[in-house]
């Protein structure tokens, strides 16, 4: 069985769905800390100058996890967020087809940061068709581990892992003789960002999935690294 683990980021980007979409088990680390004002509430969209934040505004974390930090509210930032995406996305192939799922979910209101990441995740990887994948939460495995290698061998012990898929970044802090003594293998997640067409040249990658969705619309929404 191949594990991943991941933190439940705002508006993913393709590479981590195809991160999951490689796994039989994604363990969202719902209990690690927030990292305000990176992309844990916030992600990058196409615009005709180039790119452009779109952002949750969030209460400081303070060390918090996903589950504990707050949104804040007011200041009309849903309808601003919207807009922005509007703004940017009216003209595109598939606006009609995914802007009004989007418009629903960011017009809830959700106390926690999670509960929106949460909901648009499992939105977009229900469009790019990856359902085949057993779900867990850190926050359910009463981990004991203090630094980031070690709780990742944990979790793939309690859930008995025969393989830990990592992003490109575990190469700088894994314990690979560890995982080796666990009899567990360690993969590197390869992706390869497929070129399509924006609305705006030059292609400019790394964007969030809704990027590559308002452009090629669900029916193309498939991992093609």
């Amino acid at each position: 069985m191949i594990l991943t683990i991941h933190q439940p980021e705002f508006m993913v980007w393709i590479g981590l769905i195809d991160k999951i979409s490689k796994a039989d088990y994604y363990v969202i680390a719902d209990s690690f800390q927030v990292k305000k004002n990176y992309y844990d509430n916030r992600n990058k969209i196409r615009t005709e100058k180039g790119w452009e934040w779109i952002t949750i505004p969030i209460e400081s974390h303070n060390h918090k996890s996903f589950r504990d930090v707050k949104v804040i509210h007011g200041n009309n930032w849903q309808e601003k967020l919207l807009e922005k995406i509007k703004e940017n996305y009216s003209k595109a192939p598939y606006f009609n087809e995914i802007y009004p799922r989007i418009d629903q979910i960011i017009n809830q209101k959700h106390t926690f940061i999670f509960d929106y990441n949460y909901e648009l995740l499992c939105q977009l990887l229900s469009w790019f068709n990856v359902g085949t994948y057993h779900i867990a939460f850190t926050s359910s495995l009463k981990l004991e581990s203090q630094n980031g290698s070690d709780k990742c061998l944990e979790i793939c012990k309690i859930l008995k892992a025969k393989t830990y898929l990592s992003g490109q970044s575990g190469k700088d802090y894994l314990d690979l003789k560890k995982f080796d003594e666990a009899n567990i293998d360690i993969m590197f997640h390869e992706f390869k960002h497929p070129e399509y067409k924006q609305q705006y040249e030059p292609f400019i990658p790394n964007l969030s999935a809704l990027d590559y969705l308002m452009n090629r619309g669900i029916y193309y929404a498939e991992i093609v690294s």
